[in-house]
């Protein structure tokens, strides 16, 4: 049990509590305690025992050229606030160019199993401080998941997973206010990603839960132009809104694209670079990864300036991947990437696994809310999702990597 849910001492008051209370389930000498713990997840409740900030305490003691511990300790306040089995995915967002900048914080919520429903309880069911629903962010966040959980809703069978993204100032404020992220379901095979009308729901629906409004002409027009040019083997990846920024507007994340079709892509959507800088970096990159994600911003004038590249690799192998070396040390060679935090990185991958785990092939969990003995069991693993460089004309370029700690059940 020690091996699982101990707690490095700067974080104690996080953790005592919880692990006590989840001591007592699992040596309760009558299995009704444990039964009745059980129930309340298959009644989609949130649990108590295991939060969000359980998960990221494991990857601590690997993150100290990363995440400062004042840093780590704001986000674990947080983190505090949501469940374990809400999520089986977390990870941290770190600026690789400078010493002193901080990390921020995001997880998932999968829309394959029941962590739906266990969100939308936690934002119902008084779970959350009454201050979070005095910002129209959450109460938007809240309807959102209303209608997610909703089986007669549209978002239910096209929403596949919804991502929460924290910023994590110097000062962070009293409550925090997230950005927003959401996956939409793969389309039917016989169906292009190029016909905007599968995407309707998005304007109809998504958004305006979201944003509280309708969706303005000029971006909906926007939106659809990024969609009809999108190359056809390419796929819309993730979509999303900035609700802790001052930036309006809606986010693209387009995926499986290749290198090649990048800047004729943008140069379809109305962005251009003038200067070619952009276009040196994909012609760098284009044998550093295997897979690439393109990120922009939709507005009432047209695409962004700022043009993000996501890359990693292809199949995932998660914490056993180990082509990140040739990537992280263009970054430090550009100056983009401090060489401690490449160093930090190329270790931060690794796992924390009970005795009984096999060491067979890892899958994630389909939902982390259906089992509480799979969360008891699992693997908490830590790995990079994937590194993002982020271009703007006339700025320095900047690098980002995502540090992640996920949950695997047990093979």
């Amino acid at each position: 049990m020690e091996k699982y849910f101990d707690f490095h001492p700067a974080f104690e008051p996080f953790g005592t509590a919880r692990e006590m209370g989840l001591e007592n389930i699992l040596t309760s000498t009558t299995y009704k305690t444990y039964q009745l713990e059980h129930s309340r997840m298959y009644k989609h409740l949130p649990l108590k025992n295991i939060l969000a900030s359980t998960y990221l305490c494991k990857a601590e003691s690997h993150l100290s050229q990363l995440v400062s511990p004042e840093n780590l300790h704001d986000i674990l306040s947080v983190a505090q606030y949501f469940p374990g089995n809400v999520t089986s995915f977390l990870g941290f967002e770190c600026r690789l160019g400078k010493s002193e900048s901080r990390a921020d914080w995001a997880f998932a919520i999968s829309g394959t199993g029941n962590d739906r429903i266990v969100l939308e309880n936690l934002l119902h069911g008084g779970y959350l401080p009454d201050s979070f629903f005095n910002h129209p962010e959450w109460q938007h966040i809240a309807d959102f998941a209303t209608a997610w959980a909703n089986p007669n809703s549209v978002l239910k069978n096209k929403v596949k997973c919804f991502w929460l993204e924290f910023d994590m100032p110097e000062n962070p404020q009293i409550v925090p206010i997230p950005s927003v992220f959401f996956g939409p379901t793969s389309l039917p095979a016989n169906v292009s990603p190029n016909d905007v009308s599968h995407y309707e729901w998005l304007i109809t629906t998504a958004f305006p839960l979201l944003s509280g409004h309708k969706v303005s002409k000029a971006i909906e027009h926007g939106l659809q132009n990024c969609l009809r040019k999108m190359p056809s083997n390419a796929s819309l990846f993730q979509v999303g809104t900035m609700l802790s920024r001052s930036t309006k507007g809606i986010r693209l994340y387009i995926n499986k694209v290749q290198p090649e079709q990048i800047i004729p892509y943008l140069h379809a959507i109305g962005w251009s670079d003038t200067k070619g800088e952009f276009t040196s970096l994909i012609t760098d990159l284009k044998n550093k990864a295997d897979r690439f994600v393109l990120s922009f911003d939709v507005t009432e004038t047209g695409i962004g300036p700022r043009i993000g590249i996501e890359c990693s690799f292809a199949p995932d192998r998660f914490d056993q991947e180990t082509r990140w070396n040739q990537l992280l040390q263009y970054l430090v060679k550009k100056g983009w990437c401090l060489p401690e935090k490449r160093d930090a990185l190329l270790s931060y991958s690794g796992e924390e696994q009970n005795e009984n785990f096999s060491g067979s092939v890892m899958k994630p969990l389909t939902s982390a809310s259906q089992n509480l003995s799979d969360i008891l069991s699992g693997t908490v693993v830590r790995y990079i999702s994937h590194i993002k460089l982020v271009y703007e004309p006339g700025r320095p370029m900047e690098a980002k990597a995502y540090p992640a700690v996920r949950l695997f059940e047990q093979q």
